[in-house]
């Protein structure tokens, strides 16, 4: 840990990513002011764009969505991304110029904290409005060469394990070697997440690792030095990403793998450290929000993870004499240093943990290194002998079928994934230091540090506790044609929703249930107004539900620890002892009952 120090690579790194955290927390990076469209599609406007087609278009629900790179919005020069959503029977393809016309609008975003925010997600990606096309023309196609033959190769491979394969073999290999998931099914995403393998199915580092070694090991047959060989493997790799939709997992480990090739081919120390924040920085300076999205963090927290932990938990196992089990050994020691870092990260985004992920992980990823260096070799195969390629593909299928009945056997356990509490990022930052403290210190100075954290984390814990006796908070939340009041103390929850609307909100009652579940509510009394009752209870059935009809009444009495609340839905009002407080323009408050006081919370 002392040559982190030394590096000044590192230290331009940390002070970058510190700038970009200040600009993030003033507000340079919100959506009104990094896009000149987003106010624009606050009323569903009507609009007439030109522009170039970035992305392979993918099929989703009888329909084609797109990435576009605008040129001109209603005659004015702008340039700005855009998700394009078009009808299924429209013929476009990446590189063509087109000038369309349609409704723009704003990206789904939930009304509830904690839970997953569409609209936030593609902001982060500098998109920040999506199109439905209405009517459409084709100009020219203008692409680029290198990019455009990658995506060629893509949907050839697709074609031919398509042909090859039969299903859900074919989805899980198109998946896990060209990163085509639009053909899984919602059953076997849910199988994979909940036996810890889902990674495997988004190219990520582990496949760049696979391909580039797979090129480093052709090179080096052909006579080429190691050196030559590691220069010359990089357009390899970079192609491989560009094939597989340039995710930015992929994007971030070919870097990662350029950065230390390069330094073997200059006969420079290759230290990882240093080829962690350069390429890291690379990335940043061209797409500076990458830094606050869950899969820049945890490519790189799972990287560090395995470098800093991974031989002090691979030398527990050094009784272990034979080959084949100090193989699994390694394995089983690169998965619990990756989860080191990687777990508390699951439980801040996703708030659960896959319990059974050590051993499918030792089972499973193995076989992935497998089943890339045979799907390329199938690939291959398909051009020159047919009959050897049908040999190959009966292998595959095999394996794969091994790898769906794993999943599906030890994601199908009862309790293998715990759904929990979110944490906060203060004890996330907590627990980061936690572990630095137990890497960069010794003796003494390992167990004091240590304690030290250790009683501020509990202090966290127990403070506000005691902070918030004698207090009841009130949260409101509002989105579309739904108002959600939700009233707390440290014991007990209260949910009022009132709808508005014509129409009952799929999205927004999942949102709410998510809410619910990563804030640790496990019982809460929720109050429906405006919902249709059989739905409200099918959807909300592990909750404690009174329905409420709408009827004449205005107001609704709610018995909330010995208080007495009147909340008046349509003034947006509520009263407690007789004291009046109007929730229309705050988004959190409290009332202080020893006071008998309202105040606002922000």
């Amino acid at each position: 840990m002392k040559v982190l120090h030394k590096r000044s690579v590192i230290t331009v790194f940390v002070i970058y990513a510190f700038l970009l955290v200040l600009l993030d927390v003033f507000g340079c990076f919100a959506y009104e002011k990094r896009s000149r469209l987003y106010d624009l599609a606050e009323d569903n406007a009507i609009i007439s764009v030109e522009g170039k087609i970035i992305s392979a278009p993918e099929s989703v629900k009888n329909r084609k969505r797109f990435i576009l790179k605008t040129s001109t919005v209603n005659g004015n020069i702008l340039n700005e991304k855009i998700i394009v959503n078009s009808p299924a029977g429209y013929s476009v393809s990446y590189g063509d110029i087109i000038s369309i016309e349609g409704k723009l609008k704003k990206p789904f975003s939930s009304a509830f904290p904690l839970v997953f925010d569409y609209q936030k997600y593609l902001a982060r990606n500098e998109i920040y409005t999506i199109l439905d096309i209405s009517s459409f023309e084709y100009i020219e196609s203008n692409h680029n060469i290198i990019k455009n033959f990658a995506f060629k190769f893509q949907q050839d491979m697709i074609n031919k394990i398509d042909a090859f394969f039969q299903r859900p073999c074919s989805d899980i290999l198109k998946s896990l070697l060209i990163g085509d998931k639009s053909s899984l099914t919602h059953d076997t995403k849910n199988t994979f997440s909940d036996s810890g393998v889902m990674h495997i199915l988004v190219v990520s580092g582990l496949h760049v690792g696979f391909i580039g070694a797979i090129a480093l090991f052709v090179l080096k047959l052909t006579g080429l030095s190691l050196k030559k060989a590691s220069l010359l493997s990089v357009p390899f790799v970079f192609f491989y990403v560009f094939a597989t939709g340039t995710n930015p997992p992929a994007l971030r480990s070919a870097v990662m793998f350029a950065c230390i090739f390069f330094s073997l081919a200059l006969d420079r120390e290759p230290l990882i450290y240093n080829s962690l924040a350069l390429s890291a920085l690379s990335i940043l300076i061209f797409q500076p929000q990458q830094l606050f999205t869950a899969s820049f963090q945890m490519s790189y927290g799972a990287t560090i993870g395995i470098i800093c932990f991974y031989n002090n938990i691979f030398n527990l196992f050094k009784e272990v004499k034979n080959k084949i089990l100090r193989f699994f050994c390694g394995v089983l020691s690169v998965t619990i240093s990756a989860q080191i870092l990687l777990i508390p990260m699951c439980m801040y985004y996703f708030g659960k943990v896959s319990i059974i992920s050590f051993v499918t992980n030792i089972i499973v990823v193995p076989l992935v290194g497998t089943i890339l260096y045979m799907g390329v070799f199938f690939y291959f195969l398909t051009f020159l002998f047919q009959y050897t390629a049908i040999l190959c593909s009966d292998v595959l299928s095999i394996i794969l079928n091994f790898v769906l009945l794993v999943t599906t056997t030890l994601g199908g356990l009862k309790y293998v994934t715990v759904i929990i509490q979110k944490p906060t990022i203060l004890q996330l930052i907590l627990f980061f230091i936690f572990l630095s403290s137990m890497l960069m210190f010794r003796d003494k100075k390992r167990f004091i540090i240590s304690a030290i954290i250790l009683l501020l984390n509990f202090l966290y814990v127990i403070c506000p506790v005691m902070y918030n006796q004698n207090k009841i908070f009130f949260n409101v939340y509002q989105k579309n044609n739904i108002i959600t009041l939700h009233i707390k103390d440290n014991n007990k929850n209260i949910f009022l929703l009132s709808n508005t609307g014509k129409y009952y909100d799929k999205y927004y009652i999942e949102s709410f249930k998510q809410f619910i579940s990563f804030s640790g509510i496990k019982n809460a009394d929720i109050f429906g107004v405006g919902f249709d009752k059989e739905k409200l209870f099918s959807d909300l059935a592990n909750f404690s539900i009174h329905a409420v009809e709408i009827s004449n009444k205005t107001d609704l009495k709610l018995d909330f620890n010995d208080k007495i609340i009147l909340v008046d839905i349509p003034v947006k009002k509520l009263y407690i002892d007789n004291i009046e407080f109007e929730f229309e323009n705050v988004t959190s408050f409290y009332y202080d009952t020893k006071n008998k006081i309202f105040y606002d919370a922000m």
